[in-house]
């Protein structure tokens, strides 16, 4: 996607994919977040007799996440990471000369500047969505962010080639070893983000029980409401 940046000025080709890809998020969101709820309302078993008050002390119950929570998370994971790429992308192209006033000439090192730049944001970013993801995968985390990380990998490769392709560019060596480097860090960034997640998962457990508990206890309200 960097050769798009480089090679024209003219964005219109990534802006409507980047958009797509950012409506893809916002719809397949809600459906990740009623599909986590399922697999902690599996974990918890039936609810208890009205009034009953859930214990939400002590350890919680195994959450196992289902097939529809794995795919919906990594699929949802390679789009944020893709668009975050993209995004740092921009960001460390409009840097680029900003404190020297130089703009170097030649591309393969505009290129190399740029993803230096865009690290700074990119990586963090990616151990955010990370954590997230590890949070709501609990025991399947591993190979589903390695799974993340290659289709990630795979998805600039790929956009980087259909860009050169598109506008009759000039191929660099860039715009395949860069892809992995980043793929490589993304998944390093992945292993410390298991290890946060992994200290920090009791309290994300206990927040989703109180939310469970939340919507469970609304329609009772409701009902209860009604026959006053």
């Amino acid at each position: 996607m960097i050769s798009l940046l480089l090679h024209t000025g003219n964005a219109d080709l990534i802006a409507q994919v980047a958009a797509f890809v950012a409506t893809l998020v916002a719809f397949g969101w809600p459906f990740l977040q009623r599909s986590t709820s399922a697999d902690c309302r599996r974990a918890a078993g039936p609810p208890g007799p009205p009034g009953q008050v859930t214990r939400l002390t002590g350890p919680r119950p195994r959450v196992e996440p289902s097939t529809t929570t794995v795919v919906l998370t990594v699929a949802l994971g390679v789009a944020v990471f893709w668009l975050l790429d993209l995004l740092t992308t921009w960001m460390g192209l409009g840097s680029l000369g900003y404190w020297s006033g130089e703009y170097p000439d030649d591309p393969s090192e505009i290129y190399r500047a740029v993803v230096l730049r865009s690290l700074l944001v990119l990586l963090p970013g990616i151990l955010v969505v990370a954590v997230a993801m590890a949070h709501r995968l609990h025991s399947a985390a591993g190979s589903a962010l390695f799974v993340t990380c290659v289709l990630y990998t795979v998805a600039v490769l790929a956009t980087n080639l259909v860009l050169v392709r598109h506008w009759d560019a000039e191929p660099m060596a860039e715009d395949v070893y860069v892809p992995l480097l980043l793929g490589g860090s993304a998944w390093l960034v992945c292993l410390i983000a298991r290890r946060f997640a992994a200290r920090t998962q009791e309290v994300f457990d206990l927040t989703q029980a109180v939310k469970l508990e939340m919507r469970r206890g609304a329609p009772s309200a409701r009902s209860e409401a009604g026959t006053v």
